[in-house]
């Protein structure tokens, strides 16, 4: 989890009133400056400088332009937002681009692309044609990879110029650092420069009133669903089994609609036989000895997804978009829709579903817990992110006559962003506008704090990021005669992804 920290250096930006520096995008160019905020106090933002572990530089109004898309709301303001307009994480990223261009003379450009493919797209582009258009390229992680694949960004821990990004400051993910490196090489990041990293992070959404009237812990000893998950029995057998409890037909079937009769035990996606592997501490690949090994075939693994498989088969209780939704417009739309309009008790998804407008206009009272443990025997809770969803920033290779001021103005964005967004989107957006109780807060620190990412996910080596939807999609757990059939591409997929890195 991230290290949030008091907002110390907000008292610290808040008094200026900076001249203004431009910040566009591709579609919407202004000539206003971003300026900081005044909202604040007498206190000299130079007297802390030394908190920021590099000397102070001018780099004379150096223009970084950095490229987007607008997947989110949070990625579209997350870099250099051109106004001020009340939203915490809008205006501490404003603030904080005003305090690049103030005190270190970066002035950050944010543009945007059409989407995550196009971000990528653009990026091999450039590389391709050797410009230097974009400095600095910001999307989601299987798209950077992607890109990352075809040597299109600077490897972050090998730069001759200089040293300023230090990614081993807490402002850096660690765990993705630890789970993505192989041979020392890092070809983007992610952390506190951006939110849309936690925003991306699985976890279990429930109804808060039917969990209530059906006192649905009490069967396994605890009070709450809050308490079960601090005594660590919560599990995906438990949960499970509350699922079925609380299930209510109506008709001959279970009906997959935007506001069915019937009340589900839990509504879900295909990727969530995914998420609820690397909650029960099982995943594609691991990384032993810089090699990514294929762990599909590992007994704990069969173990879990057999458990798994049979619980998101169960169509009696639980809806699959995909499945049960089949044929059917908007299945995924429909999967938040039923669990808002109070028709289901159960909804995993990316903690940014609180941010959903279905889920802020629902009437409904809900919470959050971490995803459940394989089994009570098992240490940690484990939390996966989207690989589709989670941001992480990347220099191309072409990036040369701004090198210096790109990796000054990123380690100036995660230490900022620790100090101002990071306080910003967890303590005022997450904790305090989307959830109405203290437990909720506390397992928000529990989705957090055991992150982790599958290189083989990331990478998706030959499409094995599916493996585990395919199967499910089929209806037979085909899990070992899957994996024969395909083990051979995606070890060519690893192999040709080493020998890159080894030229």
């Amino acid at each position: 989890m991230k290290q949030f920290h008091k907002v110390l250096c907000l008292l610290l930006i808040l008094c200026f009133v900076g001249t203004a520096f431009a910040a566009c995008n591709e579609q919407e160019a202004t000539s206003e400056t971003p300026s900081v905020d005044d909202q604040g106090t007498n206190k000299d933002p130079v007297e802390d400088e030394n908190k920021f572990r590099l000397d102070k530089e001018d780099f004379g109004g150096v223009v970084i332009k950095v490229l987007t898309d607008k997947a989110s709301d949070y990625l579209a303001c997350e870099v250099a937002p051109t106004e001020l307009n009340n939203e915490p994480v809008n205006d501490a990223a404003y603030n904080r681009a005003a305090l690049l261009a103030q005190e270190y003379g970066i002035i950050l450009e944010q543009h945007y692309a059409d989407s995550q493919a196009d971000v990528a797209n653009k990026a091999k582009a450039q590389v391709q044609s050797n410009l230097d258009q974009y400095q600095i390229f910001v999307t989601g992680i299987i798209s950077m990879a992607g890109a990352a694949k075809e040597d299109t960004f600077i490897d972050l821990n090998h730069i001759e110029s200089n040293d300023y990004i230090d990614l081993t400051q807490p402002y850096w993910d660690q765990q993705m650092l630890k789970d993505l490196t192989i041979y020392d090489r890092v070809f983007f990041a992610t952390g506190d420069a951006l939110v849309t990293d936690d925003e991306s992070t699985w976890a279990m959404f429930f109804n808060k009133d039917i969990a209530n009237d059906n006192e649905v812990a009490k069967a396994f000893g605890a009070e709450t669903l809050y308490d079960l998950a601090r005594n660590g029995d919560w599990t995906i057998d438990v949960m499970y089994q509350i699922a079925k409890n609380v299930t209510r037909q109506v008709g001959d079937t279970m009906d997959y609609a935007p506001n069915p009769d019937d009340t589900w035990g839990m509504v879900a996606q295909c990727y969530d036989s995914y998420a609820f592997m690397v909650a029960a501490d099982e995943t594609l690949t691991r990384v032993d000895n810089n090699t990514p090994i294929i762990t599909i075939a590992e007994e704990s693994n069969v173990r879990a997804y057999e458990t798994i498989f049979n619980m998101l088969s169960d169509k009696q209780c639980i809806a699959v978009a995909e499945i049960t939704g089949r044929g059917q417009s908007d299945v995924y739309g429909t999967l938040p829709q039923i669990f808002a309009n109070g028709k289901a008790l159960f909804m995993p998804n990316k903690v940014a579903t609180v941010s959903d407008p279905i889920m802020r206009e629902a009437n409904i009272r809900y919470g959050i817990l971490p995803m459940p443990k394989e089994s009570k025997e098992q240490e940690n809770y484990s939390s996966t992110v989207t690989v589709y969803w989670c941001s992480a920033m990347g220099i191309p290779v072409t990036n040369v006559e701004k090198l210096d001021a790109t990796c000054y103005a990123m380690e100036a964005m995660a230490y900022y962003g620790q100090e101002l967004m990071t306080q910003e989107y967890y303590e005022r957006t997450l904790k305090n506008k989307r959830f109405e109780d203290t437990e909720s807060e506390e397992m928000l620190d529990l989705v957090f704090r055991n992150k982790s990412y599958d290189i083989g996910a990331v990478y998706s080596f030959s499409s094995i990021l599916s493996f585990y939807t395919d199967i499910l999609i089929s209806g037979q757990n085909s899990h070992i005669s899957t994996l024969e059939a395909k083990q051979s591409s995606y070890q060519m997929a690893i192999d040709d992804f080493l020998a890159n890195l080894e030229e």
